[in-house]
């Protein structure tokens, strides 16, 4: 968006000396932090109606799974670097082949890798797995986090839920969206947790 582009220019035409240039793109981060929360939210929004209203349109094609989870763990390397968080991907043969829509199931996954490392403790680690399992592909993110209380679990999945499903800022849309892609597949998304041991969500896709 245009804010995130003006602030990244700020970014970049601040001085070099010492004493304002780290100031000025201090300031440029903090206005593109702000500016993708905006994006987000009014994203989760527009998908909420979509998902209710019957609207959420999913395009699916035959395509590798591995090449997505690939890009996501790359993409998210950054920030789980900053964390002090180890972030791998594990797959047990070179390709998976499922049906997906690659935009919508990058933001399923994005979600649940982001939730994993906000909920990570610095030395910690998520791993990414993609499995053949029957006529399915099962892909799961597992963390070494603080994990979710017994009593939160059946709920994380709820539209506006706070707490473990909406770290920082947000509306608590994420998961209750992403569980309306998986199922629109014809797949499941699923949780296992333990207090002080982490945590794996999965989600199955037809092959």
């Amino acid at each position: 968006m245009a804010i995130s582009g003006a602030a990244e220019l700020i970014a970049q035409m601040a001085p070099a000396d010492a004493h304002t240039g780290p100031q000025i793109r201090e300031w440029a981060g903090q206005i593109s932090h702000s500016a993708a929360v905006i994006e987000r939210l009014i994203r989760d929004l527009l998908d909420l109606g979509a998902c209710e209203n019957g609207r959420l349109q999913v395009r699916a094609r035959r395509d590798d799974i591995t090449v997505l989870v690939r890009s996501v763990t790359g993409a998210f390397q950054p920030a789980a670097t900053a964390a002090g968080v180890t972030l791998e991907a594990d797959f047990p043969v070179a390709s998976l082949t499922a049906t997906f829509d690659g935009d919508r199931l990058r933001r399923v996954l994005s979600n649940i890798v982001h939730n994993a490392i906000s909920f990570t403790p610095r030395g910690g680690s998520i791993r990414i797995a993609a499995v053949r399992h029957g006529m399915d592909v099962v892909v799961s993110v597992a963390d070494s986090g603080v994990g979710i209380p017994p009593a939160e679990l059946p709920t994380i999945f709820d539209r506006f839920r706070h707490g473990y499903a909406t770290p920082g800022a947000g509306l608590g849309l994420g998961l209750y969206i992403a569980r309306w892609i998986v199922e629109a597949h014809g797949g499941r998304l699923w949780a296992h947790s333990e207090v002080g041991r982490g945590s794996t969500f999965s989600f199955t896709l037809p092959t």
